[in-house]
């Protein structure tokens, strides 16, 4: 706000805001009042002929930077937060500097408060800063300011600001999260020994995605949720496959081996990370939560409004055309595409569109900081990937993906933030990419630097293992024995895939355990489409007869009725409008829904 605030654009909002900030201080956002109230000591008008008194003054001034602390950590702590896992020093923002903010190094053991945060408890200015460095610009990096309704931005403040302390999340929590990052590191290094130069596209770098994912499958019964409608692009998908669809290992590990033929088994060829599923996980709670991720092309984000429109008739069919809380869309992003992709904007600006809503989506973007082997700063013009989402005014949570913690609470946040008001979210975690694009490219060729770093970096699962070694929580022998148990996991189905290569037999036996379909022999044989001639008169009644005490305009009635009704008792000629309002209604009377959307219909 504060270096866009004199601009003509925000005169008018200005002037509206301290009209009703004179009348009611708690009417408008805290930032606002803050602003005004430093304006209006600013002035230091007089009252009644007298100055106010300076010791006052000077009161009133501390106060109103107190406030202006926190509004300006609100609003631009995420441009210091520490996200970016390979980052060696954090980043700088001049505007959050103590001397910009009105202070020097001796005020920092004053004691004052603030009414806007933490209900106004006396603290020293260095505590307030403390806390609002680990809210705002710790592991998290919240932009949420930019949104205009005041409930839906108090929200967001409010959850961010009653996040619990570390110490408060119990020892088997810490631990699920670790086997959750174990069981999807095991997976990726397993298939990078055993399928050396395949191409699978690794999730190695961004292992915290199955943590993403795994606590909103775990918050679905609680949220009412009992479907989840999931797209993604081809990074970590078999990994998504296998951990959290549960598709048959055996299925996985067939489709790596050299005498595997798409054709033959699941559609027209498509790879083994293009492929979609369907699945019902039960949970321990007794709970089944249906899961749908869609088959998915080499076009990135094409099956975003795939997604949406699965999501929407999966709502339909569930009788939850209301609230739409149901059936959760849930897409996985890479930064470059959110970015850089045309259908990223047009699936987002539909989002609030009565036609079109789904009850609003879940984004998640796996941010691995590079497109190939283009760097961001190649890449857009926007500091953030997620940039483009704040046209619908979507809360973005940014948050390092090396904090399992921290991912875990913004997805507990964002889920709850698309049930409370059904409008999208995205979370945007910053990782890194193990390897290149593919399993086959050398990622050191175009980016030396980067890599480097990468290649001596660890596992974000061996950094958390550390830690709850560290803590307490967990031996090396619990730990050796979480490893073990994944390895069996995978080693048993790679066994029985390798003993039924080696038989022979018939094919579709081998392939017993996929969900895919066999493809029949291809035919060229037409198929009817035809209508009896008293079917279609009962199509033309429908389509021309004016409801009882419906007044129609003249001109519809004499130039589209009529003369829809002469041209069909004349046998035509028929004009392409009229032989397609037919069809529809032939699709009608079989009982079959007709979905018209768009500016033509």
């Amino acid at each position: 706000m504060w270096s866009s605030l004199a601009t003509r654009a925000n005169l008018d909002l200005l002037e509206e805001n301290y009209k009703q900030w004179r009348q009611n201080p708690e009417s408008v956002d805290s930032g606002w009042a803050a602003f005004f109230e430093g304006f209006e000591l600013g002035e230091l008008p007089e009252r009644n002929g007298a100055s106010a008194k300076p010791a006052e003054g000077r009161e009133s001034s501390l106060q109103s930077r107190v406030d202006g602390l926190v509004y300006a950590y609100r609003t631009l702590g995420h441009t210091i937060a520490r996200l970016d896992p390979l980052a060696d020093r954090r980043r700088e923002n001049p505007l959050l500097t103590l001397r910009e903010l009105g202070f020097s190094e001796k005020d920092l053991d004053l004691r004052v408060s603030s009414k806007f945060f933490f209900g106004n408890r006396q603290m020293t200015l260095r505590e307030i800063i403390a806390a609002l460095e680990n809210i705002y610009a710790g592991s998290i990096g919240s932009e949420f300011m930019h949104i205009q309704n005041t409930r839906v931005r108090n929200w967001v403040l409010h959850r961010l600001e009653s996040r619990p302390a570390k110490t408060e999340t119990p020892w088997a929590v810490q631990v699920a999260l670790l086997r959750t990052l174990l069981e999807a590191e095991s997976f990726e290094v397993f298939l990078h020994g055993h399928y050396v130069g395949q191409k699978r596209f690794s999730l190695q770098g961004a292992e915290s995605l199955m943590v993403i994912l795994d606590t909103i499958l775990h918050k679905c019964p609680g949220a009412g949720i009992a479907e989840i409608c999931m797209g993604m692009t081809h990074r970590g998908r078999l990994n998504v496959l296998a951990n959290f669809l549960k598709k048959s290992l055996n299925v996985i590990f067939t489709e790596f081996t050299e005498n595997y033929i798409p054709d033959l088994v699941a559609g027209d060829g498509d790879v083994k990370y293009h492929l979609g599923y369907r699945t019902v996980r039960k949970l321990g709670s007794g709970a089944q939560i249906e899961i749908r991720l869609s088959a998915n092309p080499s076009h990135l984000e094409a099956v975003d409004p795939v997604v949406e429109g699965t999501a929407r008739a999966r709502q339909r069919i569930r009788n939850d055309t209301d609230h739409r809380r149901k059936v959760l869309p849930l897409l996985i992003h890479g930064d470059a595409a959110f970015a850089g992709q045309g259908i990223v904007a047009e699936t987002l600006n539909m989002s609030q569109l009565p036609g079109y809503s789904t009850g609003g989506t879940v984004h998640i973007v796996v941010n691995n900081q590079i497109g190939f082997t283009t760097l961001p700063e190649d890449a857009r013009s926007s500091m953030y990937a997620t940039d483009i989402a704040k046209m619908i005014e979507a809360p973005i949570f940014h948050v390092n993906g090396d904090d399992p913690l921290a991912v875990k609470f913004v997805t507990e946040m964002a889920l709850d933030f698309r049930q409370e008001f059904g409008r999208d979210v995205v979370i945007d975690m910053y990782c890194y990419r193990k390897h290149g694009h593919q399993e086959v490219d050398e990622p050191s060729f175009t980016q030396p630097d980067l890599y480097a770093r990468i290649e001596t970096r660890p596992s974000v699962a061996q950094l958390y293992k550390r830690e709850l070694f560290e803590a307490g929580a967990l031996s090396e022998d619990d730990a050796a024995s979480l490893e073990t148990e994944f390895q069996l996991r995978l080693e048993m189905p790679l066994d029985n895939v390798k003993a039924l290569e080696k038989e022979k037999g018939d094919r579709q036996a081998k392939f017993k355990e996929s969900t895919a379909v066999f493809q029949p022999e291809y035919t060229s044989s037409s198929v009817s489409t035809a209508i009896s001639a008293e079917r279609l008169k009962i199509i033309v009644d429908g389509l021309t007869r004016v409801p009882a005490g419906f007044n129609i305009q003249p001109k519809i009635k004499r130039i589209v009725l009529d003369h829809q009704r002469k041209v069909f008792e004349a046998g035509g000629p028929y004009q392409w409008h009229y032989a397609e309002a037919l069809a529809f209604g032939s699709l009608l009377l079989e009982g079959i829904p007709v979905r018209l959307s768009g500016q033509d219909s």
